[in-house]
């Protein structure tokens, strides 16, 4: 890749692309600075201190009004933000490290998870895992807050190894148990928003959990799991995922063995993923939808009114903070049903309708220079094929042409 492509690929994948402006200024610092500036502290802690709710907006109470205001605010802010890889990693935990509104209910509950996201998203993996343990929002999602020493409940004993950490055959029934009971006395008081720790609710006995003797509480659970052989590469795979497009095994190892050594660093795991990308090793990936539509608004400067965003994307298949279950939203061929596809046509004839008429996408698509619009649109491959080529051409005005441009394979793919 020539700096422009490699550059566009970091931002398509780490971030919600760029509009031509912003993107011509990143080329200049080159791919490499680039990737350096996306993950410097001071760009992590800038963004994470640009909290984009206010609490007086989201008291700890049920009312769906809260869910959408929750929702909507996320997404806006993530068409605005200058330092994306915060909320592209807090999306990317969201999807990981699952909780829903549909049952959590409080949306100060999943915005307060989320922001652990964007605050811990590129931190220590041991920290995160930790905290999200205790989260409330999982608490409720995976019934840990009705988990006692008498009645453990083993929902997240199971996922934590299962989805969240270790993998499919590499755990026993026994760890799950374990783990449940070791983690029993955790309870969230909805009405304060806080989390307790009740001893009378607590089993301390010890346990052996995942090989460890003594594992008798959240900490120990925890560093129990962190010392589980198969857990960098768990790990290491679903970061790669969604930056680089696969979980090819040789590609995944020098991953791991990085994030290994560097104690469990997610921004050590997040920089050898990019590096990769820029070695070769990426494939191609269908944007989902929430990232699709961001992307859209971000360079073309459209942007849709939240009762029209929330439609399509409900649609599409993928609504911010309401997963389908725990094991977060499908990807690849599943953005390519009949819905979603219908979905996004609608949502792109949106925002190419919002799109200010001297953005240089909108400018581009006005015209006759299809190379300038796959430009001004941050494409990786700055053209578009024949057969989109022709499509394209074939529209009768620059709104539409636009609005197809967002719906072309080369948009879509990243």
């Amino acid at each position: 890749m020539d700096d422009r492509a490699a550059v566009s690929w970091i931002h398509r994948r780490a971030g919600f692309g760029l509009a031509l402006p912003d993107l011509d200024v990143a080329v200049g610092r080159g791919p490499a600075a680039e990737i350096e500036a996306l993950l410097a502290p001071e760009a992590v802690t800038t963004a994470v201190a640009a909290d984009p709710w206010r609490d007086a907006d989201l008291p700890f109470e049920r009312d769906r009004t809260q869910g959408l205001l929750a929702i909507t605010t996320w997404l806006d802010h993530m068409t605005a933000t200058t330092t994306p890889l915060v909320d592209r990693m807090a999306w990317l935990w969201h999807g990981h490290l699952v909780s829903g509104l549909d049952k959590v209910k409080v949306a100060r509950f999943m915005v307060d998870q989320i922001r652990l996201f964007r605050s811990n998203g590129l931190g220590s993996f041991a920290d995160l895992l930790r905290a999200v343990t205790i989260d409330p929002a999982m608490l409720i999602y995976l019934d840990g807050t009705d988990s006692t020493g008498d009645h453990p409940n083993e929902n997240f004993g199971r996922e934590v190894l299962e989805l969240f950490a270790l993998g499919v055959g590499n755990y026993t029934e026994d760890d799950v148990k374990a783990g449940a009971t070791a983690l029993t006395g955790w309870k969230v008081r909805p009405a304060l928003g806080t989390v307790d720790f009740v001893a009378r609710r607590h089993d301390d006995a010890a346990h052996t959990y995942l090989g460890v003797d003594g594992v008798h509480d959240l900490d120990t659970v925890v560093s129990a799991i962190m010392a589980g052989p198969s857990l960098p590469a768990f790990i290491a795979a679903n970061v790669a995922a969604p930056l680089l497009g696969t979980s090819d095994p040789a590609v995944v190892a020098p991953l791991a063995a990085t994030f290994a050594a560097s104690g469990f660093d997610i921004t050590a795991l997040v920089r050898a993923a990019l590096d990769a990308g820029l070695a070769g090793q990426s494939q191609p990936i269908v944007l989902a939808p929430v990232p699709w539509l961001v992307i859209a608004q971000r360079v073309t400067g459209g942007s849709v009114k939240p009762k029209v965003a929330l439609s399509g994307l409900r649609t599409a298949g993928q609504v911010p903070m309401v997963p389908p279950n725990v094991a977060g939203w499908p990807g690849g061929a599943a953005w390519f049903g009949s819905s979603t596809v219908v979905a996004r046509a609608t949502l792109a004839a949106a925002v190419a309708g919002a799109a200010p008429k001297d953005n240089p996408a909108r400018m581009a698509a006005d015209g006759d220079d299809l190379d300038q619009l796959a430009l001004a649109l941050g494409l990786v491959v700055p053209t578009f094929d024949p057969a989109s080529s022709a499509a394209l051409a074939a529209t009768s005005s620059g709104v539409e042409r636009l609005a197809l441009a967002l719906c072309t394979p080369e948009f879509v793919l990243a």
